[in-house]
């Protein structure tokens, strides 16, 4: 079992985001020693790893904790795992398409200007319409 400091250091989490994960109920409380400090047993530093994993592939809490329960669920079927997959795939596509929308015009912004000592600029000039 782990103190909260070591279980942020084992999981790469803060003891701020462990505490936040707790509170919103992504994860149980732990069970508390007779000095009423939390002490993490394995199992839930593997659910604090799985979290910080998920995030860091993009999705929120919220998909995260579908994905815990699936995890967590031997009866699971991968159905329903590929689903959540799927709709983020979707969701960062549409953010990138987007992204590459205002990278492009913001290419074509910056190909109009002179770049020179004249205060005429198309890049502030699209700004202010």
């Amino acid at each position: 079992m782990l103190s909260i400091s070591q279980a942020a250091k084992t999981t790469g989490l803060s003891i701020k985001s462990i505490r936040h994960y707790e509170q919103i109920g992504l994860i149980q409380s732990p069970p508390r020693g007779e000095n009423d400090y939390r002490y993490y047993p394995e199992a839930m530093i593997r659910q604090l790893h799985f979290i910080k994993s998920t995030k860091d592939a993009g999705f929120n809490l919220k998909e995260c904790k579908e994905l815990l329960l699936l995890c967590e669920n031997k009866e699971r079927s991968s159905a329903d795992v590929k689903i959540i997959a799927q709709q983020k795939i979707e969701e960062l596509q549409a953010r990138i398409d987007q992204q590459q929308v205002l990278l492009n015009s913001l290419k074509a912004l910056t190909k109009q200007c002179h770049g020179n000592s004249k205060a005429e600029c198309p890049i502030i000039d699209a700004f202010i319409k």
